[in-house]
């Protein structure tokens, strides 16, 4: 008996050793759904001194002085990966090298990725001319997208990762803390954010447009006096599926 159990030991710790040596490739992660994207639009800020009203192209980068961001995107798209709707933004962000010194303002190209609920897709989807509808959504991540380990399938499965690690963790802490508790440390790991405010106008002379302003400048205070604007056949590019869902 104690020889058959021996015999039983060897053979699964064989059978485990040879399953432990199998390597099967897998597919990177990639969308489900991918709409069309924005990538045209143009800036719109009214001048304090002279009044006027200045365009510029939602990519060309302006210089306004250390510490200051200046508003700008590369592409704006909608997308669903793992059952989980997000707006994507790709664009250059400021910061400082050295933020304790305050020194070297610098621009880095990143992606950023928004969780939107059904409440945000559907108000986004369905706004009214006069609406100013603001998104801030209760789990977002970032990347540089010029860091050795970036690609687009590595940051959506990272994403991925975070949420749901997250999810757990406020599970947990609701379980055995309680709600508040557990709402307090999802808060603290994904403070308020304003992704996003959007309005539409429907011009005297009939031109529909779909005014709005990103992260890190989305208020809603300041949606009448700086803007991208895009025409709102333009913008439902974000309700439009692509043929495509890969993305760099």
């Amino acid at each position: 008996m104690k020889q058959l159990s021996i015999i039983i030991l060897a053979v699964i710790a064989f059978s485990t050793n040879c399953m432990a040596q199998d390597r099967n490739n897998a597919a990177p992660a990639q969308l489900a759904t991918k709409s069309k994207e924005i990538k045209s639009a143009l800036y719109w800020q009214q001048d304090r001194k002279t009044g006027k009203w200045e365009s510029r192209k939602n990519t060309t980068l302006v210089y306004l002085g250390e510490g200051v961001a200046v508003d700008n995107f590369n592409s704006l798209f909608i997308g669903e990966y793992a059952g989980r709707r997000y707006l994507f933004c790709d664009f250059k962000e400021y910061s400082w090298r050295y933020p304790v010194l305050q020194t070297e303002w610098i621009v880095s190209r990143t992606i950023m990725a928004a969780l939107l609920s059904e409440a945000d897709y559907s108000s986004m989807s369905n706004i009214e001319p006069g609406q100013v509808i603001t998104i801030t959504p209760r789990f977002y991540h970032k990347m540089f997208k010029g860091h050795a380990e970036y690609s687009f399938p590595f940051f959506l499965s990272l994403g991925e990762t975070l949420c749901s690690s997250s999810e757990t963790m406020y599970k947990s802490y609701a379980r055995t803390n309680g709600e508040d508790y557990a709402e307090r440390y999802w808060e603290s790991e994904y403070p308020l954010l304003y992704f996003i405010v959007l309005k539409r106008i429907v011009g005297s002379d009939g031109r529909d447009v779909v005014r709005f302003l990103l992260y890190p400048h989305a208020m809603s205070e300041l949606i009448d006096s700086c803007y991208f604007e895009v025409a709102f056949d333009v913008y439902k590019n974000l309700f439009t599926a692509d043929k495509k869902t890969s993305y760099k």
